[in-house]
């Protein structure tokens, strides 16, 4: 089941959106903190944002581009705003699309369901974005780490990092290289920030309950690894 997250302030519109999504078997979440997006979208995972402009922290835009440096997941904007300027902030800010209120439902439904399709379904990409080792799949689309059990969001630099490890399994990639594909620059790099991250990706694997593991080769770099039971 899809999880959409609705992060909208108007009660009787949300209302609406969660009715219509539900009835289509999606999982629906509504902000509850409107300060707290970004932890709410950590907790929850969507695999969909719908986003209004206007609201009480912050507005739409800010927020979009917040969960645009975690996720790739889509994110619709729902706004009473029509100037064309408005859309187009809105794509430049992260957005996949914008609807002006008030729409139709069914179009809305359209919309969400093309997006769901080109991001996890039918049309989705099907070249090296998937990657799986044993019995955990890497999803750089969705930005995913999963098994059959659980799954867990990363952030794009655990992606990025845990991309590299997968596509040189079973080799030793070396600190040079994993600084030098993240960072553009990695003498503004702090000394412990990649051993920071790779400790957050560890717990991640962990979470998921993943038969793999990242090894630390001493003095060389990380090596991902198959853990036996």
């Amino acid at each position: 089941m899809y999880k959409i997250y609705i992060i909208e302030d108007d009660a009787n519109i949300s209302r609406l959106i969660t009715e219509q999504l539900t009835k289509y078997q999606f999982q629906c979440y509504t902000v509850q903190q409107f300060h707290h997006i970004v932890e709410e979208f950590q907790a929850i995972q969507p695999h969909l944002v719908v986003m209004d402009i206007n609201l009480p922290t912050y507005d739409g835009y800010f927020w979009s581009r917040k969960i645009r440096q975690l996720s790739t997941c889509p994110i619709i904007i729902v706004s009473a705003r029509i100037n064309d300027i408005d859309q187009v902030y809105g794509i430049e800010n992260g957005a996949d699309d914008f609807m002006t209120k008030p729409f139709s439902l069914d179009v809305f439904m359209a919309k969400v369901n093309g997006l769901i399709r080109r991001t996890y379904g039918e049309y989705a990409s099907s070249d090296s974005s998937i990657i799986t080792i044993a019995n955990t799949t890497l999803n750089t689309d969705t930005v995913r780490l999963q098994t059959a059990k659980q799954e867990s969001l990363l952030t794009l630099k655990e992606m990025q990092l845990c991309k590299l490890l997968f596509d040189s399994y079973p080799n030793v990639v070396t600190r040079q290289e994993l600084l030098s594909a993240i960072w553009d620059d990695e003498t503004f790099v702090e000394e412990n920030t990649l051993s920071v991250n790779i400790g957050r990706l560890r717990k991640k694997f962990e979470v998921i309950q993943s038969s793999l593991a990242i090894k630390t080769i001493r003095g060389l770099g990380y090596q991902l690894v198959e853990v036996e039971e």
